[in-house]
């Protein structure tokens, strides 16, 4: 189940977004859409930008273009003004329920019931051209009693993000659901549930998704981000937590798949929420280091869950020692950065990170690992929605944890081929294959190192709000 789920991320996409290199120049954009018809869905756009001069505006989502009427000129995805300038207006109408009867896909637009899930991405045109990084103001009005939410931050009463964040703008949800909020001391959870049944009762759902989010809050030594919002989109006589993915521009949303009849021991049975919560922790990369994000979040997923309670130590070193070998090959091959499965891109990337926690770990005496590296760059301001390049990353984590170990093992693995005996690995660390699972051995030369690795530091979750955890759950 979980190489289904990591081949379904692969193939979707649990990347950060790319943006494009830019330049400050003087110029904002101020844009208001207003919910015109509930079904179809309709909004009516206006934009307007000023200070850079400008030849049109163009849809990010190929599958928007043919639902929005205006009076530009298209050409495909493009919408082009009568002449450049730096007065540039637009007004166009989109049918988001069209575009979601064509997309079917959260990630363009998606209806469930009374809600339709659809990024900002997906509705708001973007000025061209796109080098400069401008602000944009949105507003968003709806008729009584027709909601509307989304992970973007606000400034001075108005969404707030940079016109070329456009593209990748994060997740918004229109309509009929519910949602709540769940407090993790000075950050928050917000929680949309759309429309459809759920046998589970959606204040489980939420005190699930705020356990997973103090579970993170508990490694990092807070909550990555101030806010972040989650959607639920609840999948009819299916079971389980199906997927997940995380935007983070410019403040981050994630959406989650629930079949209908999942029960509350399958929810703190999944990865998945904790795996794209983890992201938020950790800068973004343009062009780079995707082995290194999706390898961190691999590693230290199945980690964060044990020291939850919601796993054993036991399971944790099972998984590695059957999955870890599926990264191997890129290793052995190409080097990381030329990966390409979610083979080589998530349990390559694993490989690597454990291989750099064990190390500080060891020249540490077991008092620090990797994870107080991470610290430090979440400290610096390196959370998901800044891009920063991975050199710096890597840099400083090795700064702030006391060991230089990610500089020396990017260099030897991120751009050439260099094997890695991981049965050494194995045998120093004491996880020894048995017929029917690992055997943990306490008398290998890196059993402590093992231990430390499990055990992390002290728990913090009373800095993260005072809501009680849920029992936990039996260890898988």
């Amino acid at each position: 189940m979980r190489l289904l789920g990591f081949a379904l991320l692969a193939l979707a996409g649990c990347a950060r977004p790319e943006p494009q290199a830019s330049r400050r120049e003087p110029g904002s954009c101020e844009a208001r859409a207003r919910v015109t018809s509930e079904r179809p869905l309709t909004l009516d756009v206006e934009m307007r930008c000023r200070g850079r001069e400008l030849t049109g505006f163009r849809a990010a989502e190929a599958q928007t273009a043919p639902h929005v009427s205006t009076s530009l000129r298209r050409d495909g995805a493009r919408f082009t003004l009568p002449s450049p300038t730096r007065d540039a207006l637009v007004r166009y109408r989109v049918n988001l329920d069209a575009v979601a009867r064509e997309a079917e896909s959260f990630d363009v637009a998606l209806r469930s019931g009374a809600t339709l899930v659809a990024p900002v991405s997906t509705w708001l045109l973007h000025p061209e051209p796109l080098e400069v990084d401008v602000p944009v103001r949105l507003r968003v009005e709806t008729p009584p009693g027709f909601r509307f939410e989304t992970g973007l931050g606000t400034r001075a009463g108005a969404y707030a993000l940079e016109a070329h964040e456009i593209p990748v703008g994060t997740y918004a949800v229109f309509g009929g659901f519910e949602s709540q909020r769940v407090v993790l001391g000075d950050s928050s959870v917000q929680v949309a549930f759309a429309d459809g049944a759920l046998d589970t009762p959606k204040q489980e759902l939420a005190t699930w998704i705020g356990d997973s989010a103090r579970a993170v809050g508990d490694f990092f030594r807070r909550f990555p981000v101030p806010r972040v919002h989650v959607t639920v989109i609840p999948v009819p006589g299916r079971e389980g937590v199906l997927f997940g993915k995380v935007l983070p521009e410019s403040a981050p949303g994630v959406v989650l798949l629930v079949g209908e009849h999942t029960k509350r021991e399958k929810l703190y049975q999944d990865w998945i929420l904790v795996h794209e919560l983890f992201h938020l922790g950790v800068p973004s990369f343009s062009g780079e280091g995707k082995w290194f994000d999706e390898g961190l979040a691999t590693y230290y997923e199945p980690i964060i869950r044990a020291r939850a309670g919601w796993r054993s130590e036991q399971s944790v070193w099972d998984e590695f020692h059957r999955a870890m070998p599926l990264g191997l090959d890129v290793l052995r091959t190409r080097g990381l950065e030329r990966g390409e499965s979610f083979r080589d891109v998530y349990w390559g990337g694993a490989v690597v990170v454990m291989l750099a926690d064990v190390e500080v770990r060891k020249r540490s005496g077991g008092e620090r690992g990797l994870e107080d590296g991470l610290r430090g760059v979440l400290a610096a301001g390196g959370h998901a929605s800044e891009v920063w390049p991975l050199g710096r990353t890597l840099a400083l984590a090795d700064e702030s944890s006391g060991v230089e170990a990610l500089q020396p093992l990017a260099k030897a693995h991120a751009h050439r081929a260099k094997p890695v005996d991981l049965d050494a690995v194995w045998r120093e660390l004491g996880v020894e294959a048995r017929p029917d699972g690992v055997r943990l051995n306490g008398g290998a030369p890196l059993a402590a190192v093992r231990s430390a690795i499990l055990r992390g530091g002290l728990s913090t979750s009373s800095k993260l709000g005072s809501a009680p955890k849920s029992r936990p759950m039996p260890a898988m």
